[in-house]
């Protein structure tokens, strides 16, 4: 046995260093530009449909087209990232959701709306299984649901500084110019990722470019001897990384993984799609949809921080069950709330606390459940099947709003699907321990 320590054990037992500072903090800006963009449809979606003379129930299908198009993406560019590198699949999953976000301000029709939505999602689709993978990827274990944690702190980031810059430049510009802003900024830091963001050291590893694979190490620990494998579930990277995640002792995770993202994510998108619509439609002024989009979105920054910490403390098996039951008694206490303004937007923050935190504690879990080889097509397929249920959310949120069930029965009908989530993810067997 080589006496050789393997990229793991050199990581894990070091502080953070610069290399890693850096992963960090474009890992995160990419997410937060990321949920800036796939928000940008529930920000301008009620100025469109009174621009376009549209009844605002009928935006579902633009908003469920972007989560049709981050399904395909994260199904299509989560294994590209296993084949041919975190890095590459990045880069080219930013230059995807920044151009159709640009191009988005000139589309001139519902269909052409359409279409940019589903194009901008595959992008957005292709990030996050990305970044998570390379963000796993550097961070020490003791550390490591925390760096996950603020990586996704981008996207409720996103929402609120795409909630505030929205209601600056809606007003002033039109809806046309939240899409300039939301296409022009990612594109403007592709020079910078294509410059500084490091390959994942394991993929290097994995494909036995030990050369370059030092190179980064050393970087972090400069008398480190040039890197083993990471440890026996680590295996060169093959040719169809999807087999793994039906091997022996995977499939059973997978597939309660998968219905866990499933129902939790119809969930948060109906949120993120319908909370401003639905705001408007208890009676409350269109300025006021805008703080609670915020304020949907200040609970997803938090919750997240708090149950990394919780998690690294306790492990995953209750806690992140836990999480999900108080996001449903959250979401169906909000459905009862018609007449108080801070009541409310107290309760939407902590769907968001919750909902948002339970997910980043997932996407977590699901990194520390699949080896090297797989673990950016586990999280990719992981988000992509959950993205498909999501497209339900938008779709029944509209279909509910049709119906005049009234806001109850809305915000019960997924709570329900909450609770769900939560019996699901208790039954997953690969729990993360505590740190």
């Amino acid at each position: 046995m080589s006496s050789t320590p393997t990229v793991s054990d050199i990581i894990d037992q070091r502080p953070l260093s610069g290399v890693q500072w850096w992963v960090l903090a474009l890992c995160t800006l990419v997410v937060l530009l990321d949920g800036f963009d796939v928000q940008a449809a529930a920000f301008t979606g009620p100025a469109i449909a009174a621009a376009w003379d549209i009844d605002r129930a009928h935006m579902g299908p633009v908003y469920a087209a972007g989560l049709a198009g981050m399904a395909v993406g994260a199904l299509l560019l989560g294994p590209l990232g296993d084949r041919y590198g975190r890095r590459p699949a990045l880069l080219l999953s930013v230059l995807a959701f920044g151009g159709f976000t640009l191009l988005t301000a000139w589309a001139q029709n519902f269909e052409q709306l359409v279409a940019m939505r589903a194009l901008t999602g595959m992008g957005l689709g292709g990030a996050l299984p990305n970044t998570t993978a390379l963000m796993s990827e550097y961070a020490p274990r003791r550390q490591r649901n925390l760096c996950i944690a603020i990586t996704f702190l981008g996207i409720p980031l996103g929402g609120i500084i795409g909630g505030v810059l929205a209601s600056w430049l809606l007003p002033r510009f039109g809806w046309p110019s939240v899409y300039i802003v939301g296409g022009l900024a990612p594109l403007a830091l592709l020079p910078l990722l294509w410059r500084v963001l490091p390959e994942s050291i394991a993929f290097l590893v994995t494909r036995r470019n030990l050369t370059e694979a030092a190179a980064i190490l050393r970087r972090i620990d400069p008398d480190a001897a040039l890197p083993a494998p990471t440890g026996g579930q680590d295996a060169p990277a093959e040719r169809f990384p999807v087999r793994t995640l039906f091997a022996p002792g995977y499939a059973g995770d997978t597939l309660k993984l998968w219905a866990t993202f499933f129902t939790n994510l119809i969930a948060i998108y109906f949120l993120i799609s319908w909370i401003p619509t639905l705001v408007v439609e208890a009676g409350f002024a269109i300025t006021y949809a805008t703080w609670a989009t915020v304020a949907l979105n200040l609970g997803g920054a938090i919750g997240p921080l708090l149950l990394a910490h919780l998690t690294a403390r306790r492990g995953t098996r209750h806690m992140l069950p836990a999480a999900l039951l108080l996001a449903a008694l959250s979401v169906v206490v909000t459905g009862r709330v018609h007449h108080s303004l801070p009541l409310l937007l107290t309760l939407v923050f902590c769907c968001g606390f919750f909902s948002f935190g339970a997910q980043i504690s997932l996407n977590a879990l699901t990194a520390y459940i699949y080896p090297t080889h797989a673990r950016s097509t586990g999280v990719g397929w992981a988000l992509g099947i959950g993205r498909i249920g999501s497209i339900l959310g938008p779709l029944v949120g509209g279909l509910l709003l049709q119906m005049k069930l009234g806001l109850a029965n809305y915000f019960l009908t997924f709570s329900t699907l909450l609770i769900a989530a939560a019996l699901s993810a208790f039954t997953i067997r690969r729990h993360q321990p505590p740190a």
